[in-house]
């Protein structure tokens, strides 16, 4: 109105309404009149209304006057904010604030006891802690009165009203307020308590009275005292409380876990039983708080206190969290800091204050030998330190910064068939900055005799990181045994942003598939039993594809193009299954990178033609880049191309001279290898840069596979199994490139599938990259060279490829482009320094 009032020019009556909206208030009437007026004008009809007696004015005026800062202006605020703070007007605080601006503290304080006097609870707790930061007895003595009062009214004062007696010098009553504290399960005051009392002079007496107190209020109030004993370094004291706990609590007497322990209680000794242990431990460590009591009590009884005091100290935390809160539960476990007064026994450490882990490790633990038909048991967990229970191991990790929420990493079980799951293969552990994460429990029962092979894979979001292998010897009568356990370093828990993994396994005659990224992991999906031998189907369309790439095809130009990708379609179509196809298209516009991990490489994952109704976005390769994914070795994070070697066939391809010599142009001059001793030398010695193969590949699908004839004799992946044993490549982490007809071909081998990519990646290498069918000469040449001058232009090792398949496709007939295979990390990238 007032503005519509001053655009009509009826200034007058847009003023009036304009003083109304302040005079109710509204401050953005005052801005507006002040814009409309001026400032000045604005207070001189403010302080006219004020001295008139508008309660509201004189609030708005005092609070320009502030704003200026200059003494007289805030003597004269104060002034005006007493008349309507007296007047009735909420701005008593406001007259505190300002009063304190003006280092008027007692006239402060006098307010303060108006407010307190009027029940304002906020009044009365400022009011105590200024006057306990005099320290005066007399003001001492108010402060307490005051806290009492905000205490009575509600107020949690507990800790500031035991800081104002102790500050008094009236002990007794602090010891009090200590004991209610205490009585409503508050474990610091415990604490304080058994601090105090061991300072006491009266020490014997205050110990019996807390003792009786204790036992009276329950078996929570005698853990309290006994995790306090053991912070204050007695853990002989504690360990007495925490077991005269558990012989009152029914639940610990009762647990499935005390009875495991009733025939080693029968004996006159206790002796340690191996068997018994690690099923306590087993249950302990998947939360059950009981089994970590019964498993406390059988250390202290064994003679191993500190595992005792561990296992005692987390069951108690375990309880808080469940009876009490979150906060309690970090004072029982040590992890915030606990105050304690006058103890000489307290040591700095209790108040230490929490620091983020530099380590981490990734554990896994499961029997050696079970019972057919019994249980078995997998633990997998990630510590930050190495563990005092027995048969555990660890081995360090430096560098590790998960992020300040926790981490989420996802743990993925592949077990075979005579070891039948009871609950899900995948468990999500969040890896917080400090401290051990709750554990991972995958249960099975034996179902079949013999040596079983489980594999523990780690993933952050879709990218891998490492991987456990164990076993577990299942026999008719077998005895329940532990065996030393596997431990694997994990690299830092970091997924590369977009990348998505499928994860593909084969049981029996059936795959399954998963996908895994950062923005969703999905659960497995089990595609349809195989028809036929996808063997035979692969190496009909290789065969097809290599009379394309040879220019001997049924098929030219166009219509060779629409063959591959109906390939590729039929791949999609027939091997993929619909669910894991649906979850593809929710992710395919947030992928950066795709990598496929599996052991069973017979399949050209490469030549998939993802295709939808109304989506056709062409191969997937030509989308983004597409890498396999070696698992059982971590990635490397750097490709150095410095010192390469040149491997060159007796036969040597039409064109190799000139691609040798384009690629030296990108890499540098090398080492020209040509005999089966160099070649082998320089993979014993494990300090090689690039090894780029410029050679013809023989394979034999009959079973012999590749085979690279070189001076002395032909270089097979056999030769590469001591390489593989010592994993001679891992220091230096080469980058191997065989540009050779079918260099990425495998064949079985006893246990697994054996090539070129299996052998250099297990012997180390950084990235593998090679064909599925035999390829061009030319297009070849172009591949490594715009592939080559991508990586040491700084991109990627998945972006280099994904820009090496676009150069080299121009030819609708030529496959070349999509016959390469590339193993490794998509974000691996060629080091500075080199």
């Amino acid at each position: 109105m007032a503005a519509a009032l001053a655009a009509d020019g009826r200034h007058d009556e847009a003023i009036a309404w304009w003083q109304k909206s302040a005079a109710a208030g509204d401050e953005t009437a005052l801005d507006e009149l002040s814009d409309y007026l001026g400032a000045i004008e604005v207070e001189r009809q403010l302080r006219q209304l004020a001295e008139n007696g508008d309660v509201a004015a004189m609030g708005n005026l005092a609070k320009r006057l502030q704003t200026g800062g200059a003494a007289e202006q805030l003597s004269e605020a104060i002034e005006w904010l007493t008349l309507a703070s007296n007047a009735g007007a909420p701005l008593r605080w406001k007259l505190v604030a300002a009063l304190d601006s003006a280092e008027r503290a007692a006239e402060a304080e006098e307010q303060l006891r108006r407010l307190a006097k009027g029940g304002d609870v906020e009044a009365m707790l400022e009011l105590a802690e200024r006057l306990q930061a005099d320290g005066t007895a007399e003001r001492l003595s108010e402060a307490v009165e005051w806290l009492t009062c905000a205490a009575t009214a509600g107020a949690t004062v507990g800790w500031a009203l035991v800081a104002a007696l102790d500050s008094a010098g009236r002990a007794a009553e602090a010891e009090e307020q200590l004991r209610q504290l205490a009585d409503s399960g508050d474990v610091r005051a415990v604490a304080e308590l058994v601090a105090r009392a061991a300072a006491d002079t009266r020490q014997e007496v205050s110990r019996k009275e807390l003792h009786r107190a204790a036992r009276v209020r329950g078996t929570r109030h005698v853990r309290g005292v006994a995790e306090a004993l053991a912070r204050l370094g007695r853990p002989d004291e504690a360990i007495e409380w925490w077991e005269g706990a558990d012989t009152l609590d029914a639940r610990v007497a009762s647990s499935l876990a005390a009875r495991l322990t009733v025939r080693l209680g029968r004996a006159a000794q206790w002796a340690r039983d191996d068997g018994v242990e690690w099923q306590l431990h087993e249950m302990a460590v998947t939360g059950d708080v009981e089994a970590m009591r019964v498993l406390a009590g059988y250390l202290a009884r064994t003679g191993r206190p500190a595992g005792a005091v561990e296992w005692w100290t987390r069951a108690d935390a375990a309880d808080h969290v469940r009876e009490w809160d979150v906060v309690r539960a970090e004072y029982a476990m040590g992890s915030r800091a606990v105050v304690l007064s006058a103890s000489a026994e307290a040591s700095a450490e209790e108040t230490a204050p929490i620091t983020p882990v530099t380590s981490r490790f990734l554990v896994a633990q499961m029997p050696s030998r079970a019972a057919l038909s019994g249980p078995v048991s997998l633990i997998v967990r990630v510590p930050t330190s190495p563990s005092s229970i027995d048969n555990e191991v660890s081995a360090p990790l430096r560098g590790f910064e998960p992020g300040g929420e926790g981490t989420p990493l996802t743990v993925i079980v592949q077990a075979p068939a005579g070891l039948d799951p009871q609950g899900p293969l995948e468990q999500t552990i969040t890896v917080a900055p400090s401290g051990d994460p709750a554990p991972a429990r995958f249960a099975f029962l034996a179902r079949e005799e013999g040596l079983h092979r489980v594999r523990v894979t780690a993933w952050a979001g879709g990218t891998f990181l490492t991987e456990i292998g164990l076993e577990v010897s299942v026999e008719s009568d077998g005895p329940y045994e532990v065996g030393s356990p596997s431990a694997a370093t994990v690299g830092e828990i970091r997924s590369n942003p977009g990348e998505v993994t499928l994860l593909v396994d084969r049981v029996g005659g059936q795959y399954t598939f998963r996908l895994l990224s950062d923005r969703c992991i999905y659960g497995a999906v089990l595609a349809q039993a195989l028809t036929a031998n996808p063997e035979v189907a692969t190496e009909r369309a290789f065969a097809m594809l290599q009379r394309l790439a040879a220019g001997r095809g049924d098929y030219t130009g166009g219509h060779a193009r629409r063959w591959m990708k109906e390939t590729g379609v039929g791949l999609w179509i027939e091997m993929v299954p619909d669910l894991i196809k649906e979850q593809f298209w929710k992710l395919r516009d947030h992928i950066t990178a795709f990598s496929i991990a599996t052991e069973h490489d017979v399949i050209p994952w490469e030549l998939l033609y993802p295709i939808a109704p109304g989506r056709d976005e062409g191969f997937m390769v030509e989308q983004f880049p597409v890498l396999r994914n070696s698992l059982g070795q971590p990635r490397s994070p750097a490709l150095p191309i410095d010192e390469p070697h040149y491997v060159i066939s007796s036969r040597v391809p039409v064109n190799g001279s000139s691609e040798i010599e384009s690629i030296s142009r990108i890499l540098g001059n090398g080492k020209i290898v040509n005999t089966l001793d160099d070649i082998l030398a320089v993979i014993d010695a494990g300090t090689t840069g690039p090894l780029h193969f410029t050679c013809h590949n023989t394979f034999d699908t009959g079973g012999s596979g590749s085979s690279i004839a070189l001076e002395g004799g032909p270089f097979v992946p056999a030769l590469l199994n001591s390489a593989v044993a010592r994993r001679a490549l891992e220091r230096s982490s080469p980058l191997v490139f065989i540009n050779a007809c079918r260099a990425a071909g495998v064949v079985p081998q006893y246990t697994q599938m054996l090539g070129w990519a299996q052998q250099f990646m297990g012997a180390g290498a950084g990235a593998f990259v090679g064909t599925l069918w035999a390829v061009r000469s030319d297009s070849a040449q172009r591949f490594a060279e715009a592939f080559y001058a991508s990586l040491s232009a700084g991109e990627p090792l998945g972006a280099a490829a994904h820009q090496a398949r676009c150069h080299a496709g121009h030819d609708a007939a030529d496959p070349t482009w999509l016959a390469y295979t590339v193993y490794g990390n998509p974000a691996a990238v060629v080091p500075t320094h080199t």
